[in-house]
């Protein structure tokens, strides 16, 4: 991207997306070439953020954070110390972003938009360096969290997309129970590909192309994936609108669906009585069903796959079928219980979004892909 701070200043989310999505519009005829989908074209990528904490305007006070404190990982302190970070306020909710990388002689170009408790950053630059730039700060940033989806809720994003197509995916199988892992990656997909990719390798999506059609030729080309970001890969001349509209149902959707799964609505709360104390508010993340009737040592796997690390402090309890985990990285405390092959994690009086979501995300990554996602909650009484 070459943007000036000046030409976002007043400008709405709206407007700011609709600028950003001039770098991959196409003309008619490189929309029907078969290399549209290079590897090598530029991209409109945008990752959505939980914000508990960042304002535009803040950055080099948070570069300052991961450079001195005590609190942050090694890993960080030598991102920070092995790049440069300037911010450009155009508007109270956007800034430009550069990220430099003395050493490769690199400056790469980010928009920041901070909208209703979440935090977007869009950017055109090539994969391989946005997992060494801004995928990497954003891991880093204590008061962010990148959100994920479920494979069923990413399905479910994807199919309220109007008038388009799966056309490709990736999707992933491991479980500690089996001897074989499996990433599947289809482009070109035809209809039910996905659904027999589910049902004869229990491969879940993490990724999932669309094509969406504008009366009547392919118009936008885009794709989901499960960990917080959204691709916008070509837009068609003339389509431009139409490719707003796409991204922020989208944007709105995944919010949504991240909600339902994470957000700590109802968290316990202490009251004193004068025989005891009541307890109100209950929320738990289950996840259930794995390609597994049982397990022995659930927490033991959890303990090598998930806890190990910096992250995590914890303590077993309840004859070791409970863990109280503290999440170093948040300042959040949770439980983890284990029912047969199942995992419920209960929310404390401190927990939010963020480290639930966190945990989650590693025991699919980490340990089980075969899970089913859900949240239940209510505010009960415990006398």
């Amino acid at each position: 991207m070459d943007l000036d701070p000046a030409s976002l200043e007043g400008k709405t989310t709206r407007e700011v997306l609709h600028e950003l999505i001039e770098y991959v519009v196409k003309s008619e005829e490189e929309m029907d070439e078969k290399t549209t989908r290079s590897g090598d074209q530029t991209d409109l990528n945008i990752y959505i953020c939980d914000n508990e904490g960042y304002e535009i305007g803040d950055l080099n006070q948070w570069v300052t954070h991961l450079a001195e404190s005590d609190k942050v990982s090694g890993h960080a302190g030598n991102y920070v110390a092995n790049h440069t970070f300037n911010e450009e306020v155009a508007d109270d909710d956007i800034s430009l972003v550069s990220i430099t990388t003395p050493a490769k002689g690199r400056e790469d170009e980010f928009v920041f938009v901070t909208n209703d408790g979440y935090l977007w950053v869009l950017t055109t630059i090539h994969s391989d360096w946005r997992e060494k730039t801004i995928e990497n700060f954003l891991k880093y940033l204590p008061c962010v969290e990148r959100l994920y989806l479920s494979a069923d809720n990413l399905e479910d994003l994807t199919e309220r997309i109007r008038d388009s197509r799966i056309s490709g995916f990736t999707a992933k199988y491991h479980a500690p129970n089996r001897e074989r892992d499996a990433t599947l990656t289809f482009s070109g997909a035809e209809p039910g590909d996905l659904r027999k990719a589910e049902e004869t390798f229990d491969a879940k999506p993490t990724r999932i192309e669309f094509d969406q059609k504008n009366s009547p030729d392919t118009a936008i080309q885009g794709a989901n994936t499960n960990k917080g970001r959204l691709t916008m890969r070509s837009v068609r001349d003339g389509s431009e609108p139409k490719a707003v509209e796409t991204l922020l149902g989208l944007t709105e959707g995944y919010q949504e669906l991240d909600r339902q799964s994470f957000s700590v609505e109802l968290p316990p709360t202490h009251d004193n009585l004068e025989n005891g104390f009541a307890v109100d508010g209950f929320t738990a993340v289950e996840l259930t069903d794995p390609d597994r009737d049982d397990a022995e040592d659930l927490i033991a796997e959890l303990k090598q796959n998930v806890l190990n690390g910096n992250q995590y402090r914890y303590g077993i309890r309840d004859s070791g079928r409970k863990v109280r985990v503290f999440d170093t990285e948040y300042s959040e405390t949770f439980d983890v219980a284990v029912e047969g092959p199942n995992i419920i994690l209960y929310a404390r009086d401190t927990t939010t979004a963020l480290s639930l979501r966190s945990f989650v995300r590693k025991v699919y990554d980490k340990l089980d892909s075969t899970y089913s996602l859900s949240k239940s909650q209510n505010p009960v009484a415990i006398k």
